[in-house]
């Protein structure tokens, strides 16, 4: 049997790599026919997942707490490390604040192809009081593509963000997520949109209308909110029906209790005439 066509089929697992730079994002057969035939497509997408290097800031999520070390995912084709050891000196959180699903954020220190990959949460800059580093136990936390993490790197509407908004924060890192904290629920939702549509959108003059508009229209859902809680609620109180009723007034009867008294009377009257006429039939015999 021949064909005019030999395929060829390889199937590649999360993390690995195809024959371009391509990243396989989820497990299948990579076939390597003509393009119009491939089912590529279907298992190589966007850059997703993240490819450790040294010195990336990153943020994951705890997966395992041991006494030794933290196992974290950090988006990657497997999980990284983070030892006990890694924090500054009397800035370990405690087992309760910190655990399994808690989020940190760290920075990458080893990438060896032989062992997993190690992150600390030791501050650069060891003369600062606070470190930079470490849990995660405020804010809000985005997860987007690595391209929109390389693009905010490089761009100005972070800073136009800090002008604008009040307390704002910002981390943004190399593994797809961002984590962002703002003074009010309302911001943190229009900032929210703003970032993902800036994956598509690069005027920051229509990002920062996006984010106004988003701002009113959030607060007139609030006014409108508080106006109708503050507003008496009315009843309807149903009236009844009012229809015409004949009343009929009942005759008044006399009083039983005088004609049972004299009927009494007259029976022991009766019975007293009776017995005084027996006595003197007795008496003239």
């Amino acid at each position: 049997m021949t064909s005019s066509t030999t395929m060829k089929s390889l199937y590649r697992l999360p993390g690995e790599r195809d024959h371009s730079s391509c990243i396989v994002h989820t497990h299948g057969i990579l076939s390597s026919a003509s393009s119009k035939q491939t089912t590529q497509d279907n298992f190589i997408s966007i850059p997703r997942i993240y490819e450790p290097k040294e010195s990336d800031l990153v943020i994951g999520i705890i997966i395992v707490r041991t006494p030794d070390l933290f196992l974290v995912d950090i988006n990657s084709s497997e999980s990284a490390i983070l030892p006990i050891t890694s924090f500054d000196e009397g800035r370990l959180p405690a087992r309760n604040t910190m655990n399994r699903l808690s989020v940190v954020f760290a920075r990458v220190i080893r990438t060896d192809s032989w062992t997993q990959t190690e992150l600390s949460c030791q501050s650069i800059d060891r003369t600062k009081k606070k470190s930079d580093f470490g849990h995660l136990n405020q804010g809000h936390i985005l997860r987007c593509s690595l391209a929109l993490c390389e693009k905010l790197q490089h761009s100005q509407l972070i800073s136009h963000f800090n002008r604008i908004v009040k307390n704002f924060r910002i981390r943004v890192t190399q593994n797809g997520f961002i984590w962002y904290l703002t003074d009010t629920i309302n911001s943190m939702i229009a900032i929210k949109k703003v970032l993902y549509e800036y994956e598509f959108e690069n005027n920051i003059d229509i990002l920062l209308n996006l984010y106004q508009t988003s701002m009113n229209k959030l607060q007139e859902n609030d006014d409108n909110l508080i106006k109708a809680k503050q507003k008496p609620i009315k009843i309807d109180v149903v009236q009844p029906i009012k229809t015409d009723v004949q009343i009929i007034k009942k005759t008044e009867q006399p009083p039983t209790s005088n004609a049972v008294t004299r009927l009494l009377n007259q029976v022991i009257k009766d019975i007293l005439v009776k017995i005084i006429d027996d006595i003197e039939k007795n008496e003239n015999r």
